[in-house]
C-alpha cells in the first residue's frame, strides 16, 4: 500500500485511524496517588513530500525528563480541556499556534513512569507545515525534528527497553532515540494509522538498558 500523504491523510484513512483508536484502551493503573493531568500533542506533518511525525529534544536544563525526547506538551491548567492544553502548550514551545492543527481526536490516557500523571495524546495534522515557520521556546526546547514513516516502519530503527518488567518499544531515528512513554504513544499511534501490512514490528531485535537511554550529563 501506498504510504503518500494523499493516501494516509485522506478521509477515509483518517476515518479508519480513528475509529481504531477509539478502540484502544487505556493504559492507566490506579495507583493510589494523586494523579495530575496532561497533554501532548501527536503532531502529524508532511516534509518533503514525506508524511511524518514530529518530535522535541526537551531541554538540557530542565528539571523533569530532560534532553529525551517527547511531543509537545504539559500538565493541564485549571478549566482546560485535553485539545486546549495540547495546542496551547505546542504554540508555546514551538510556535505552531492552533490554528494551523486540525485536531483528528484524543488517545485513550497514558501513565507516566512516575505513576503520578495521566497523559492524554491528542491526535492533530499541522496543516501546510514548514520548519521555517517553527519557533522553539528555548527554555524548554533544544531541537525540533521529524520522523518520515518509513524510517519508523523500518525494523532496523527497532528496539526495546524492559521497565518494571513490561518491554516498552525504541524507535531510532539519526542521534535520537524514541522511548518511554513517547515511545509507547508513537507504537500505539502506528498500529491505528497505518495498515498492517505496512508497519510490522520487531521491537525485539535489539535491547537498550535504560542507562543508555538516558542523556549524558556534561
Amino acid at each position: 500500500m501506498s504510504v503518500t500523504p494523499q493516501v494516509l491523510l485522506s478521509t477515509i484513512a483518517r476515518e479508519r485511524c480513528v475509529a481504531s483508536i477509539k478502540e484502544l484502551p487505556a493504559f492507566s493503573f490506579n495507583s493510589g496517588k494523586h494523579l495530575h493531568n496532561a497533554s501532548v500533542l501527536v503532531p502529524l506533518c508532511v516534509q518533503k513530500g514525506e508524511v511524518s511525525l514530529l518530535y522535541t529534544l526537551r531541554s538540557s536544563n530542565l528539571k523533569n525528563h530532560s534532553g529525551q525526547v517527547s511531543f509537545p506538551g504539559g500538565k493541564r491548567d485549571r478549566g482546560e480541556s485535553v485539545v486546549e492544553t495540547a495546542l496551547r502548550e505546542t504554540e508555546e514551545e514551538i510556535g505552531i499556534s492552533r490554528e494551523r492543527i486540525d485536531i483528528w481526536c484524543e488517545m485513550p490516557e497514558v501513565q507516566g513512569r512516575n505513576k503520578e500523571l495521566l497523559i492524554t495524546p491528542v491526535v492533530g495534522e499541522i496543516l501546510n507545515f514548514d520548519p521555517v515557520t517553527l519557533r522553539p521556546n528555548v527554555d524548554e526546547v533544544d531541537e525540533i525534528f521529524t520522523v518520515p514513516m518509513k524510517d519508523l516502519c523500518d525494523v532496523r530503527n527497532h528496539a526495546h527497553v524492559k521497565f518494571e518488567k513490561h518491554i516498552l518499544p525504541i524507535f531510532l531515528y539519526e542521534k535520537h532515540k524514541i522511548w518511554g512513554i513517547t515511545g509507547l504513544i508513537t507504537h500505539l499511534f502506528l498500529q491505528c494509522f497505518l495498515p498492517c501490512d505496512v508497519y510490522n514490528v520487531d521491537f525485539l531485535r535489539k535491547q537498550f538498558k535504560l542507562h543508555e537511554l538516558m542523556p549524558s550529563k556534561l
